[in-house]
């Protein structure tokens, strides 16, 4: 974060970080009106302009929601404001929100891949359980391998078209 020759302060501090971080972030008002509300506020597109614009006040509770749904501290966002689009660090300031939200996405995709690990080692555990038990029985179990069939148009796929030259 960036401090400012002209030092802002109290809501005018709240309104500035809430526009720069909001556009830095490619959110519309519509999107942190949304966040907002999920967050458990009663909130529209206008009182986020309002905000912005200063012609609306914001309480304190506000702050601390608007700094949540824009995943910044909230100490921050009451007390440094951040670089404006007509200085340096605004792009670097950008490039950083693009790099939480493609780690943001990249957890969630992890966090996503050792669920599915976790119900195929559960399934499999389970499957061999109970075939182990009907051989037990003497009961004829066969094991076959479960057909795999590659994604369509993926490297594996067989109906895949090749490249055609004429494109």
């Amino acid at each position: 974060m960036v401090h400012r020759y002209k030092a802002l302060e109290g809501e005018a501090l709240v309104a500035h970080n809430l526009k720069v971080l909001r556009k830095a972030a490619r959110l519309s008002q519509e999107d942190v009106a949304e966040r907002m509300t999920r967050l458990g506020f009663k909130f529209h597109q206008t009182q986020v302009a309002k905000i912005e614009n200063g012609t609306r006040p914001v309480r304190f509770d506000e702050v601390i929601g608007l700094a949540k749904a824009l995943s910044v501290p909230p100490a921050n966002f009451m007390t440094e404001a951040v670089a404006g689009p007509d200085e340096p660090d605004y792009e670097l300031q950008e490039a950083g929100f693009r790099l939480q939200a493609a780690q943001l996405e990249w957890r969630t995709a992890h966090d996503i891949e050792q669920g599915a690990k976790a119900r195929l080692d559960e399934a499999e555990r389970e499957y061999d359980e109970i075939a182990e038990r009907l051989a037990a029985q003497g009961i004829a179990v066969t094991v076959d391998e479960p057909e795999w069939y590659p994604a369509p148009n993926s490297k594996w796929d067989p109906l895949r078209k090749a490249p055609s030259a004429d494109r």
